[in-house]
């Protein structure tokens, strides 16, 4: 029987080489850089049960939290994330680009 970590390990090769393995907050995550200044950490993942969801944070920088997905079955994961990523692009070219931008629009309820 794999243990959690072969299991999360797993998971991060299924999703693609632009995901990798990083602690985060004592946590050992999943975790993509957008390249844009978005990335995303994939909590809850170091598990044997393949069933328990996922949450999905995403991050402008490192202390901008912009969106948070609850209870993502694992095989949705890699379409969550990359609705995430087509937001990104989109709001950046809105003109959110800046920390200040995003935290505003965020309390403002004007990202969709």
């Amino acid at each position: 029987m794999a243990n959690a970590i072969t299991m999360q390990n797993q998971l991060r090769k299924s999703l693609g080489k632009e995901y990798e393995i990083k602690f985060i907050d004592l946590e050992r995550v999943i975790y993509r850089d957008f390249g844009n200044g978005f990335n995303v950490e994939i909590s809850c993942t170091r598990t044997v049960r393949l069933t328990k969801p996922a949450n999905i944070y995403l991050w402008f920088g490192n202390s901008c939290l912009v969106k948070s997905v609850f209870r993502v079955p694992r095989e949705n994961i890699g379409t969550v994330v990359d609705e995430l990523f087509a937001s990104t692009q989109r709001w950046l070219k809105e003109g959110y680009d800046t920390r200040d931008k995003l935290f505003h629009a965020v309390n403002d309820n004007l990202l969709q």
